[in-house]
């Protein structure tokens, strides 16, 4: 992961050039202090290259970042153990009964809309599927590859996830109105644990986050987009007599054409205008939006690029 932070650091050198990086001599204010955060991680990439630009242009800030399955990163948030989460659902009413109960009011931004993506094997013959069949696959409904084609003789259908706390998993559950998924659903450990093993598994199906795959300059972007391919999925309330099939491409997921978005949110604890907060306004800003643009996935705030064209005639030697 090392080189990945490398080149992020590397690609937003020149938009952090004139920025300031006056510190408040302060123990811990909005750009200075000593925190611990957590973050979904499904959400690494992103979350990554924001934490590497955020203490390049704060030097007298530190964040320290836990990357947990999602149901742990609320847990941490809950025992106070961390001042902010960045994870891709919104408080549920136990945690808000809770956050009611000590009299703190968390602080919400949304910073970005990322998506689940589902991975296939680069020689399975089926790379578009409808809302509904991958619906049907994930409750258990289709379990073999020759029910959605009959010729398709790649075999049993295998789920996998990173991991059994996910929020790929929650997202997939809330999906299927369902309190569990099929006995052919299975959990790895990481996210690229999940692509190496549809690499190596024709009939498998890898669901991730799909801000690991987004960046198409990212070494390792490629290098999971080389080993596994992504799958089309068509709407899942299309009323279109010609059915059209989507990846979660930016685009798609800007004009709701994709079927499995997840907005990606920001939610603080902190109850005064301290690290988290300037972290989390960092996220929602220019510069922060920028890097979430730069990832593949749609800020939520519009990010614009002002061009300056000059009127003075090019001289040719």
């Amino acid at each position: 992961m090392k080189s990945r932070r490398i080149y992020y650091c590397a690609i937003f050198f020149i938009v952090l050039t004139g920025c300031s990086t006056s510190q408040e001599n302060t123990l811990d204010g909005p750009t200075s202090g000593h925190i611990s955060i957590a973050a979904d991680n499904t959400l690494f990439p992103i979350v990554d290259a924001e934490e590497d630009i955020f203490e390049h242009t704060y030097k007298q800030a530190q964040i320290d970042v836990k990357y947990l399955p999602e149901v742990q990163a609320f847990n941490q948030l809950l025992m106070d153990s961390v001042h902010l989460v960045v994870a891709t659902r919104l408080l549920n009413e136990r945690e808000k009964a809770y956050f009611a109960k000590i009299k703190i009011t968390p602080r919400i931004t949304q910073i970005a809309t990322d998506a689940m993506a589902l991975m296939i094997h680069p020689q399975n013959p089926d790379t578009a599927l409808s809302c509904q069949e991958i619906l049907k696959v994930l409750s258990g409904e289709v379990t073999s590859w020759n029910q959605l084609s009959p010729n398709n003789r790649t075999g049993k259908i295998t789920l996998v996830f990173d991991n059994a706390n996910s929020s790929t998993v929650s997202y997939a559950l809330n999906l299927i109105k369902k309190k569990q998924l099929p006995p052919n659903a299975y959990a790895l450990q990481t996210n690229t644990a999940v692509v190496d093993y549809v690499a190596n598994h024709p009939g498998a199906i890898g669901i991730i986050g799909y801000s690991w795959i987004s960046d198409y300059d990212d070494p390792l972007t490629k290098k999971l987009r080389r080993e596994a391919r992504l799958l089309s999925i068509s709407p899942c309330d299309s009323d279109s007599p010609v059915v059209e099939y989507f990846k979660p491409y930016a685009d798609n997921l800007i004009g709701k054409l994709y079927p499995f978005p997840r907005n990606v949110y920001v939610i603080s604890r902190e109850a005064y205008s301290g690290l988290g907060s300037g972290l989390s306004a960092f996220l929602g800003g220019e510069i922060g939006q920028r890097i979430i643009k730069k990832a593949g996935i749609p800020p939520y705030f519009k990010v614009e690029y002002n061009i300056e064209l000059s009127s003075k005639p090019i001289k040719v030697e």
